[in-house]
């Protein structure tokens, strides 16, 4: 308690430095509230835009908590706002912002090319215990999460990039798998859904905003335009895959473990020892921000959400595993099965005495 507490203490107060740094800068060059800009001013601005508000932000969000790479896009979001900020024939008196911007981003892929090459080296290692993993059943996302937290347990930039591969195997190379299970049983949880229509409903209107935005933004600014159209083709991707992954990846009961996957964006290998007891859910059909910080909804989207079928409560707090190697703890679960009477005698038959 008294570390959320702290975080969330940490994460107001860097939100307001960072507002009073971005705001003061727009201030003084947007508006006439201090008169003509002073001679060096320009300096000042670039000393907090691309110093003094990326190392804000590495220590007071970045440190301890996510991976060094996550640094590159806050300078290059410091130069952005540099650009943004600053009007054009003041920046004009340093043309050296753009090498600079280069050599930045050049030192930041230097130290992602030494990942790569640790994880090349480590690569047939690695590969041995996916094929080990993938020869039991067909879970892609698990099995190359813990070969990744196998042969390279200590770079959070190879978990993140897990996310990425998953997304593009399922979105591109997963359309003619179907599931194996060599141990356990296996429950669908989508069948009776509308998860579907609601994926495809949202990739439909993905499509149809990034032909219309980007011939729209390319009369105005092409490089926002091919931005947007790259997010937008990624946002697509994005959404194949959980449809993919959620047809790929059911429910799965093992003597030892549970494995609760809801399409590939979350996702948790909880063991049989950890449950305390399943339940009817009997609650409301809507969870309150607190109840969701400890809640781990393994529901899919679906047009009209039904009332969870079942409730979990574990013994400790269980990491559930989210996108780009984010984790957060639970203690309490709550999902939807299509064969929900055998799921439940089956868990409840698993459970240790």
């Amino acid at each position: 308690m008294t570390n959320t507490i702290a975080k969330k203490s940490r994460l107001l107060l860097y939100v307001v430095l960072a507002s009073l740094i971005l705001s003061t800068n727009f201030i003084l060059y947007r508006t006439s509230m201090f008169g003509p800009v002073p001679e060096g001013a320009v300096i000042g601005s670039l000393l907090d835009l691309l110093i003094i508000l990326p190392l804000l932000t590495y220590f007071m969000v970045i440190r301890k908590r996510y991976s060094l790479k996550y640094m590159g896009i806050v300078i290059l979001a410091g130069f952005a706002a540099a650009y943004f900020i600053v009007p054009q024939q003041h920046l004009s008196d340093y043309p050296f912002l753009p090498y600079l911007l280069l050599v930045s981003e050049g030192a930041f892929l230097l130290f992602e090319l030494y990942i790569a090459y640790t994880a090349i080296t480590r690569l047939p290692k690695l590969l041995k215990e996916y094929k080990t993993l993938a020869s039991k059943n067909s879970f892609f996302l698990f099995n190359i999460r813990k070969a990744v937290e196998k042969s390279l347990p200590d770079h959070n930039a190879a978990k993140i990039l897990v996310t990425e591969f998953s997304m593009f195997h399922y979105a591109l190379f997963s359309w003619k798998k179907k599931v194996q299970i060599d141990h356990g049983i296996a429950f669908t949880y989508h069948k009776k859904t509308s998860v579907n229509a609601v994926y495809i409903m949202i990739i439909h209107a993905i499509a149809i905003e990034s032909v219309g935005l980007h011939y729209f933004l390319h009369s105005w600014n092409p490089v926002v335009s091919y931005i947007l159209l790259f997010l937008n083709i990624y946002g697509i991707l994005f959404m194949l895959a959980e449809l993919q992954a959620t047809r790929l990846t059911p429910y799965l009961l093992t003597t030892d473990h549970l494995l609760l996957q809801t399409g590939f964006s979350s996702s948790m290998h909880l063991p049989l020892s950890n449950i305390k007891v399943i339940k009817h859910y009997e609650g409301p059909e809507k969870f309150s921000k607190k109840e969701q910080k400890g809640l781990f909804d393994a529901r899919v989207p679906d047009l009209i959400q039904e009332k969870p079928m079942f409730e979990i409560l574990l013994h400790e707090p269980q990491d559930v595993h989210l996108i780009y190697g984010l984790k957060r703890k639970v203690d309490r679960i709550v999902l939807n099965v299509d064969d929900s009477d055998v799921f439940y005698h089956e868990l409840q038959r698993s459970l240790p005495e």
